[in-house]
């Protein structure tokens, strides 16, 4: 990395940290500290410790910040599965674990922030703008912050307001985290060299995007892409961030929004943000997947001759905070006498009892369908029990929805292979997307070997799968992230807005 003027901001005292939640507004089941510190919960010099080299964005703010040679303030660093709403009690702790921190390493001279953009907690609808607020009350106006957020953030015009730079991932799956850490980082040495005068512009087209329409290689985001790549060729544009916004968070600014940065030129900075807010939707009727029943889904991926065939099970994506034990493929699976066909639920009833029964052991048992009303009904199966572990493997990619904000290292807790006549059922502790081909594999599962796989998931399997299918078919299943979002009893979503109204 080559860093021009570094010597001008080598010493700059920087903090670093961060809150990450995608939030489900319409789930249940609340998300707790321990849900944070099952998953990545770090304190001062543990981030940079657990963090450096890592594929995550706060990663890439590391590493970069060390090169710099900036004297670093690592503050905290939380991240938890997308799930419902984070507790009071829950965001309270993290956020005064944050402020106190920023506290104590005054005097600053700049702050960089990882966040999600669409996380909501008890009392709080828009938690980014109140923590970037607090941070900004602690810091004072002349110090810098730059907030990196994932594309599926819900942005409000208070936290554009409040931040000097915003960068988004430009990628669904999630494989530039790293990158756009390293812009953030690189932004901020520019702005302790003084060399910038950021002036942010914001749009929000009146639509809701489910997730399913949200994959950056396709219509309509490929399209908003493809300008915003012609219009970063323009010297007095600093970043542009494309949201695509998380649908399942209502918020009074749910939905994609635009914000453009420019070296001091505010109406081209609006010029440019309007421009790429009409275009997408303009497009927006590209946003309108389309499914089949799982029973034709398996009937049609039983055709295929070789490799396996992606079963998309997008309405349980586990990686936009649903519960990730949906059985409606598993029971179109075995209706169907399929031979080699695989899923993954998250059951920790169904893994306690194949732990107790043990390896080889025969178990009759109720799969899935536990957490709610909106996921299906439990199966019962009978099955052998071919292997059990404790869950925890490393991913093969290096670049990936996991690394993007957890690192490298998963955790799943205890895990067991079921295997009911001809489908390898895979139950886990803790609900975990499917991102990595080693989630299969560190139990002895064979992705490649496979007729079919249910991703439980919208766009964010496809770093992984993608190599290896034969096909995708995007099934109509029960759970909370369909793509007909007129299913969801929006309460603080600003109407009218494309497709509800």
């Amino acid at each position: 990395m080559t860093m021009t003027g570094q010597a001008v901001s080598s010493g700059a005292r920087v903090v670093i940290g961060g809150i990450l939640h995608e939030t489900h507004t319409f789930m249940e089941q609340e998300t707790t500290l321990a849900d944070f510190t099952a998953q990545s919960l770090h304190f001062g010099e543990d981030i940079i410790t657990s963090m450096q080299g890592s594929r995550t964005g706060i990663g890439g703010m590391v590493d970069s910040a060390i090169e710099y040679n900036w004297q670093l303030l690592p503050a905290l660093y939380a991240a938890a599965m997308p799930a419902g709403v984070v507790t009071a009690a829950a965001y309270r702790e993290l956020l005064s674990e944050l402020r106190d921190r920023l506290a104590q390493r005054r005097p600053l001279d700049g702050v960089l922030l990882a966040l999600h953009g669409a996380m909501v907690a008890e009392g709080e609808l828009d938690a980014e703008a109140d923590i970037v607020a607090q941070a900004r009350a602690i810091v004072g106006g002349a110090v810098p912050i730059v907030v990196l957020l994932d594309m599926h953030g819900n942005i409000s015009p208070r936290l554009v307001e409040l931040t000097d730079v915003l960068i988004a991932y430009n990628t669904n799956p999630h494989i530039d985290a790293y990158a756009r850490g390293v812009e953030a980082a690189e932004i901020m040495a520019r702005l302790l060299r003084r060399e910038l005068q950021p002036t942010s512009a914001y749009a929000r087209p009146a639509l809701l995007l489910p997730a399913q329409s949200t994959a950056t290689e396709s219509s309509p985001l490929s399209l908003v892409h493809a300008r915003a790549a012609e219009i970063k060729a323009d010297e007095r544009v600093i970043s542009i961030a494309v949201l695509a916004g998380f649908a399942y968070a209502d918020a009074a600014y749910t939905g994609p929004s635009i914000i453009v940065t420019t070296d001091g030129e505010s109406e081209l900075a609006q010029d440019y943000a309007t421009e790429l807010s009409d275009l997408l939707y303009r497009h927006r009727q590209s946003a309108l997947p389309v499914f089949i029943s799982p029973s034709d889904a398996v009937a049609e991926a039983k055709k295929s001759g070789s490799g396996p065939v992606m079963l998309v099970d997008s309405a349980d994506n586990i990686g936009g905070g649903t519960t990730g034990d949906g059985a409606d493929a598993l029971a179109a699976m075995l209706a169907d006498d399929v031979r080699e066909g695989t899923i993954v639920l998250a059951d920790p009833d169904a893994v306690a009892i194949c732990w107790r029964a043990g390896s080889a052991a025969e178990v009759t048992l109720a799969v899935g369908g536990k957490v709610d009303d909106w996921h299906g009904r439990p199966i019962t199966v009978t099955g052998t029990v071919l292997a059990l572990s404790d869950g925890v493997f490393e991913c093969e990619l290096a670049d990936n929805h996991f690394a993007s904000l957890y690192g490298n290292t998963i955790h799943m807790g205890r895990c067991a292979w079921l295997r009911v006549a001809g489908v390898n059922i895979l139950l886990t502790e803790r609900k975990t997307p499917p991102m990595d081909l080693a989630q299969l594999r560190h139990i002895g599962i064979i992705p490649e070997a496979q007729q079919m796989i249910v991703v439980k998931s919208a766009v964010a399997y496809r770093a992984a799968y993608m190599p290896i299918a034969a096909a995708i078919i995007e099934m109509d299943t029960a759970g909370l992230c369909s793509a007909n979002l007129s299913r969801f009893p929006y309460r603080h979503l600003k109407r009218p807005v494309y497709p509800l109204d």
